[in-house]
């Protein structure tokens, strides 16, 4: 089973692996040593056609699990 992905800014339709997936993490420095950052961030899918990235997933879904 295939699944499709759709992109919402110019609707180009297509497997997953025609997408472009970004993971984006920040390190801070801190008295010379590098420190990851707590915070999970989801993939960023970039279309092929328009080069927009979106969420599959809200980024903001783990904080509002853990506040609820």
């Amino acid at each position: 089973m295939v699944r499709e992905i759709t992109c919402p800014y110019c609707g180009f339709t297509g497997p997953p692996k025609e997408f472009y997936y970004m993971y984006e993490t920040v390190l801070y420095l801190a008295d010379h040593e590098v420190l990851r950052e707590d915070r999970e961030r989801p993939v960023l899918v970039i279309c092929p056609r328009c080069r927009k990235g979106f969420f599959l997933e809200s980024p903001y879904k783990k904080v509002v699990e853990k506040i609820s």
